[in-house]
C-alpha cells in the first residue's frame, strides 16, 4: 500500500513539474512557415554542422552524466559503453536517457529566440541541422536501434522494467511533435506547448526515479 502512496505522489510531481514547465511557455505563437532541404542549399556547410553538433551533444550528454558519477566511459564503435559498470536502476536510466535530455535541450534551443519564445520564422540552418540530428538519432531508435543490446531503449527499459516498446512509444512523442514544427506550416501554438510538456516529464521522472 505504501509503494503506491509513494508511486501516486512521485506520478503527481511529475504532471505538476510538466505543467508549471508548460505554462512557461504560454504566450507561444507558432511560426507560420516550416523549414525545408531547399532552404540549406545556399548553406549546406552551417547545415551539416549543426547536424554534427547535434550528435555530438548527445553523446556528450552521456559522457558527463556518466563520467559524473564516477562510472567508467569507453567506446565500442560509434556506441559509448561503460565497462564492468555496476549501475543502480535510477543512475543507469539517467546515463541512457542522457542523451536524449540533451539533444531535446539543444532542440529547443534551436526553436527558440533569445527571449525564450518559439521562433515565428523556420530556424536557420545550423538550427535546423541540430534538430534533424535529434530526429534522426529518435528515428533510428525507434527502428534499427530498438532492440540493440547497448543501445538507449534497452538501458532505460532495463532500468525501469518497462518493455523497449514502451520506451519507444514515449522517445516518438516529443520526436514527433518537434518535426511537425521544423516542417510544418501554420503549426498550432499547442504543439510547442505539449513537446515541451513531454520532455520536461521525461527529464523529471529520469531525475526523480
Amino acid at each position: 500500500m505504501a509503494g503506491v502512496i509513494i508511486y501516486k505522489i512521485s506520478m503527481c510531481r511529475y504532471f505538476c513539474f510538466a505543467i508549471l514547465l508548460a505554462s512557461t511557455f504560454l504566450p507561444v505563437r507558432s511560426y507560420s512557415q516550416g523549414w525545408s532541404f531547399d532552404d540549406a542549399s545556399s548553406e549546406w556547410g552551417m547545415f551539416v554542422l549543426g547536424l554534427a553538433s547535434g550528435y555530438g551533444a548527445h553523446e556528450l550528454g552521456h559522457y558527463v552524466v556518466a563520467t559524473s558519477k564516477g562510472y567508467p566511459v569507453s567506446h565500442d564503435g560509434l556506441s559509448i559503453v561503460y565497462p564492468n559498470a555496476k549501475f543502480t536502476d535510477a543512475d543507469h536510466l539517467q546515463v541512457a536517457s542522457a542523451g536524449f535530455q540533451t539533444q531535446w535541450l539543444m532542440a529547443e534551443l534551436a526553436f527558440r529566440d533569445h527571449n525564450g519564445n518559439e521562433k515565428k520564422a523556420a530556424p536557420g540552418n545550423f538550427g535546423a541541422g541540430v534538430i534533424c540530428a535529434h530526429l534522426g538519432i529518435t528515428l533510428a531508435y525507434l527502428t534499427v536501434l530498438k532492440d540493440h543490446q547497448q543501445g538507449d531503449v534497452a538501458g532505460m527499459a532495463e532500468a525501469t522494467k518497462r518493455s523497449n516498446d514502451q520506451i519507444v512509444l514515449a522517445l516518438a512523442i516529443p520526436g514527433a511533435l518537434d518535426a511537425w514544427r521544423l516542417f510544418g506550416n501554420q503549426v498550432p501554438e499547442w504543439v510547442p506547448q505539449l513537446s515541451v510538456a513531454s520532455k520536461g516529464l521525461g527529464i523529471a521522472w529520469a531525475w526523480t526515479y
